[in-house]
């Protein structure tokens, strides 16, 4: 009798299920969502002020938008375990690639003038707002905290990778909002009174003006670029 009624109640738990974890299951990517808004300050120091537009200006909005949105729809789930077993598992995401985007990055790192930069800034970000709206999914290694603490944005905005790929020199950042001052700074490095430029940059006001301040001076400089430095006479007002 006994036997009979513990059988009836092992038969009567529920059964365990088998169905998959649902896709974010343990890896909401919480850190993802943390670090966008960092991803717009980074795409602002690349571009900087577009003509028309505030800094955090229209086109980052919306590449932040369709990240954000992107993200809700991305699935993650453990790495296959790889041959050696004391390697801790990694994690796996359906993202986009986002290689197609490198010629894009190339041509806007390789602008020589300020309207070449903005009008190449601007479909260096249609590009990707369009990517992470439209592209595939694909199979993409997460990296783990120790390697990236931006998770899977470090692999979706490689920008340092691509900075290395295309042997770009690394110039002090003086101006981090204003790109086209650090042009104009990385122009004059070499030259005689560079110090005095830069406090003069400074001196122009707010990040709008310094832009302007240094589209003006950018033009002054064509023969700064072959090595030649202008005569630096007194500043002008």
């Amino acid at each position: 009798m006994m036997v009979a009624l513990a059988m009836a109640a092992v038969l009567s738990l529920p059964a365990a299920s088998t169905a998959p974890p649902p896709p974010h299951a343990g890896f909401a990517l919480d850190t993802e969502r943390e670090y966008v808004p960092m991803v717009g300050d980074s795409l602002v120091s690349l571009v900087g002020e577009l003509d028309g537009e505030p800094t955090s200006g229209a086109a980052i909005d919306r590449v932040l938008t369709t990240l954000e949105e992107r993200l809700k729809r991305t699935s993650c789930r453990p790495a296959e375990p790889g041959d050696a077993q004391s390697q801790p598992r990694g994690i796996t995401c359906s993202a986009p690639d986002v290689e197609s985007i490198f010629p894009y990055y190339a041509a806007l790192r390789r602008a020589t003038t300020p309207a070449e930069h903005e009008r190449r800034g601007r479909r260096f970000l249609d590009a990707y707002a369009r990517l992470l709206e439209d592209a595939p999914d694909t199979a993409l290694a997460r990296p783990r905290e120790d390697e990236a603490v931006d998770g899977l944005l470090h692999v979706l905005f490689p920008l340092q990778a691509w900075d290395e790929k295309l042997n770009i020199p690394r110039h002090d950042v003086h101006f981090p909002f204003v790109p086209v001052c650090n042009l104009v700074a990385a122009r004059v490095a070499h030259c005689p009174g560079a110090d005095q430029l830069l406090n003069r940059i400074r001196q122009a006001g707010d990040e709008s003006e310094q832009r302007a301040f240094c589209i003006k001076e950018f033009s002054r400089r064509p023969l700064e670029q072959e090595g030649e430095c202008i005569e630096k006479t007194t500043a002008s007002p």
